[in-house]
């Protein structure tokens, strides 16, 4: 439905729908039209907001809806009460890597961590539902600023300098001189003050701090462009966190890179803080039973794969450079940057053996069983042999063919069967870390443990966040919308000298106290008394009532 214009009852102009001041006179339409609603009647004088005169079809309806305050407050509580719920445990990013969701959540939370995965606030703040809440609220400020931005700017460009004699007694600040002399004077003065001028006849308006009533609207900008790049991070390629194990020694293919870069972990470095290095941390260090670390490193070389865009190919590596990885010093290449996260050394690397007989004296040189690649005999004298018969890495039990069987292919509980070969004599052995025992009857020889070589690998994580420097720009320019409404005030006077008289009358979106002390001081240089304050005197007419 067509909305019709509203005609001024004592100017006759015709005025657009659901104004509320005349645009030509400034004369009030409707005395009680929003009275309740809306006391600053001079926001929007000369324009509506466009969602308190349409709300007939069912795009009005929905623009209402997401330009509603309430609304917009309603989404801001449930963002904000799902992301506390998502702090209550920690997400699935931050459990052991490897750990599997489910059973970790069970094992340490109970019933409550079970329900807690199974209603998905492990990944809460990547969830369909937390990212529909931002959109939601993305879309609420958008439409909210349009919605009363238009109308704001419309009313400050098209702002009259004459206005009706009944807009000066309906502002705070007004006051009644008898003689109209000084008005010239004044309108120096003001301008000395920073005011910008313009005049209409014997019609005075001067403004200055227009710029104050855009500081939300630069915040709702600020905000939205934080959200947009919030919600970027969802789309394939924007955001990567990714964790890279690479043992010493092993070359890796870089995650999301699509096999163009590669990375070797040339070896690990673990620094820990000497008790006698006469430090400022003596005394934390004496107190501290276990380890203190200062330092873990990781030193890389990368490598670009030139056969990277010829699918079936062998990589073909090209060195680029040597780095050294520590804590809060990161490799960085193209977009990606590579962190030194942890490290592990739960994995064997090794083990050595020796061989004893019945009276426990040493038969030959020690050996020693590569756990990643165990060969498959070790020769202990020209007469001895020692047979590996069978290796489990991970030793989980016996099965009834009498073969080991491994829970993983990891090397953390490693087992074997040993066969030591010795004048066309064989005997078997099964030995577990600490453990042996004979599997043939009355064995003359024995396997004994003598020490293990861990494996050290790292832990890196990849990172990419190409979102990053749009939600940095989104909260400059939140900041900056922030400081410009906190700091600066809209300030309008209008000086009305017809007639013989002068009525002044001034509007502040904020700090009145502030503004009626600058009119005050250019008031008594020109011998006039100060303006009245409606508010100031309504509230100590309470006081002493």
């Amino acid at each position: 439905m067509e909305l019709k214009e509203i005609q001024c009852s004592h100017c006759g102009h015709e005025n657009p729908p659901g104004t509320q001041l005349c645009q030509s006179c400034g004369k009030m339409i409707n005395e009680d039209y929003d009275k309740k609603k809306i006391k600053d009647l001079m926001r929007y004088d000369g324009s509506a907001v466009r969602s308190k005169v349409r709300s007939q079809s069912i795009f009005d309806k929905i623009w209402n809806f997401f330009t509603s305050i309430k609304v917009g407050v309603a989404i801001i509580a449930v963002i904000a009460i799902s992301a506390a719920i998502g702090t209550i445990l920690p997400q699935e990013y931050f459990i052991p890597i490897g750990a599997d969701p489910l059973e970790h959540y069970t094992e340490h939370y109970g019933t409550f961590g079970r329900l807690y995965y199974e209603l998905g606030f492990t990944q809460l703040y990547s969830s369909w539902w937390f990212v529909l809440l931002m959109g939601m609220l993305a879309l609420s400020l958008v439409a909210a600023s349009i919605d009363r931005g238009v109308p704001l700017y419309k009313s400050l460009k098209n702002q009259r300098v004459k206005k009706h004699a009944s807009f000066f007694k309906r502002q705070r600040l007004f006051s009644e001189y008898d003689s109209a002399d000084t008005a010239p004077e004044l309108a120096k003065s003001f301008e000395q003050k920073k005011y910008k001028l313009r005049t209409d006849g014997e019609h005075y308006l001067f403004e200055k701090g227009r710029l104050s009533r855009w500081g939300p609207y630069i915040n709702h900008t600020g905000l939205i462009i934080l959200l947009i790049g919030s919600m970027l991070r969802f789309f394939p390629g924007v955001y990567i966190d990714e964790i890279i194990y690479a043992q010493e020694g092993e070359t890796v293919s870089i995650p999301t890179t699509d096999g163009k870069y590669y990375m070797r972990n040339d070896g690990f470095t673990l620094d820990t803080y000497d008790e006698e290095a006469g430090t400022v941390f003596d005394e934390s260090l004496q107190n501290n039973q276990a380890m203190t670390i200062s330092n873990f490193q990781t030193d890389i070389t990368m490598f670009e794969n030139k056969t990277a865009d010829i699918v079936g190919s062998k990589p073909e590596l090209e060195e680029i450079e040597d780095y050294s990885i520590r804590v809060n010093h990161p490799y960085r290449f193209d977009d990606y940057e590579l962190y030194q996260s942890s490290y592990d050394n739960s994995q064997m690397k090794s083990m050595t053996f020796r061989l004893e007989d019945s009276e426990g004296s040493v038969i030959g040189e020690n050996f020693e069983v590569n756990l990643d690649d165990p060969a498959d005999s070790y020769k202990i004298t020209e007469d001895i042999t020692v047979n590996m018969k069978a290796y489990s890495p991970d030793f989980l039990e016996i099965d009834e063919n009498g073969t080991l069987i491994s829970a993983t292919p990891v090397p953390t509980n490693p087992a074997f069967v040993f066969e030591v070969a010795a004048g066309g004599e064989n005997e078997l052995s099964l030995l577990q870390i600490m453990n042996s025992t004979n599997i043939t009857k009355d064995n003359e020889y024995s396997i004994k443990f003598v020490e293990a070589e861990q494996h050290m690998a790292s832990v890196l994580t990849l990172k990419k966040d190409l979102a990053m420097p749009i939600i940095a720009v989104g909260f400059v320019i939140f900041l900056i919308g922030l400081f410009i409404g906190s700091y600066i005030n809209h300030r309008r006077i209008w000086i009305n000298a017809e007639d013989g008289t002068m009525n002044l009358a001034a509007h502040t979106n904020k700090n009145y106290f502030g503004m009626k002390k600058e009119m005050d001081e250019v008031l008594e240089s020109h011998n006039l008394h100060e303006v009245f304050d409606k508010q100031a005197k309504e509230e100590n007419d309470k006081l002493k009532g």
